[in-house]
């Protein structure tokens, strides 16, 4: 048997191809890339849904717009799992359909349920009122609006940023960072303020980690976040995160100091809000740590 000689083009190729590999185990590229290629398939799929939906004023706009916003989610499902093949070389098993379907309709219940106390506490201290509603119309739309918004946010948020940081530089780091950047890139919605930044960043950012964190499953926190958004505008008619009210069940009034209602940017921003998450984060938190889930404290850049 004869070897190669030196100089031959597969042994030419071999150092170049030798660092691809390494380069594929950098957390930091494995962000850019999967969080790249995340929104280019959002923006891609809006551009062309945009000429494929009818305006509001067709009867065919809100059957259209609902199979829109599914197919726009599983665009995204599909192109993580492909990107977490092509570059990590493993099976997404975080979006796992198993254990997912169990775990979706629990944090839709843990969402909606965020949300109800919420408005409860205010309620109770006079700075809520309830009236009635638009009835069911919209909502099934809404239902829709709110897991393509889920799925987005949290394969972007978690799954890529949350999850790398946390292979690179353990659970602390990750949760403090991809928290941060969270609510950022809320402060650009209406309405917003450096108290909603951090409002989000408290009460979504953390707590949507330590939901996944909690289980290394996606859907929990998918179906918590969408819970809650569709709680909060299509059961009680409120901005979500500063956008305009949506056809609700129910028409609720907040009255009182921002600091208490959120202002204009909603409930999210309220201390309220901030308080029922916390509670929420801390049963996550000490569920991580009994199961001895959370990774200490390192700095590895490479993936295992």
């Amino acid at each position: 048997m004869t070897s190669s000689p030196p100089d031959t083009p597969a042994n030419a190729a071999s150092p170049r191809l030798g660092w691809l590999a390494r380069a594929r185990r950098w957390a930091l590229l494995r962000i850019v890339l999967e969080a790249a290629a995340l929104i280019g398939v959002m923006v891609g799929a809006i551009i062309l849904s945009g000429h494929l939906t009818p305006p509001r004023t067709s009867p065919l706009h809100d059957g259209l717009a609902m199979a829109r916003n599914l197919v726009q989610a599983g665009m995204l499902l599909g192109a993580y799992v492909l990107l977490v093949r092509l570059v990590e070389r493993r099976a997404a098993g975080e979006l796992s359909v198993v254990a997912g379907a169990a775990q979706a309709p629990l944090g839709v219940l843990i969402g909606s349920g965020m949300i109800a106390a919420v408005y409860l506490v205010l309620w109770a201290m006079g700075h809520a009122a309830f009236g009635d509603g638009d009835g069911t119309e919209g909502v099934a739309l809404g239902v829709t609006l709110a897991v393509l918004a889920a799925v987005f946010e949290e394969l972007l948020l978690r799954a890529v940023l949350f999850r790398h940081l946390e292979d690179a530089f353990g659970t602390t780091v990750a949760l403090v960072v991809s928290a941060a950047i969270f609510g950022l890139l809320h402060s650009f919605n209406p309405g917003a303020t450096a108290f909603s930044d951090i409002a989000i960043a408290l009460e979504a950012g953390v707590l949507l980690a330590l939901a996944y964190a909690s289980t290394r499953n996606l859907w929990l926190a998918i179906g918590l976040h969408a819970g809650w958004n569709f709680g909060e505008g299509n059961i009680f008619g409120a901005q979500v995160s500063g956008t305009a009210p949506t056809p609700s069940l129910v028409h609720s009034t907040l009255t009182g100091p921002s600091l208490l209602t959120g202002g204009s940017f909603g409930p999210e921003a309220s201390v309220v809000a901030i308080g029922v998450s916390a509670v929420v984060s801390v049963v996550f938190a000490v569920i991580i740590v009994r199961r001895g889930g959370w990774r200490p404290l390192s700095v590895r850049l490479s993936a295992p």
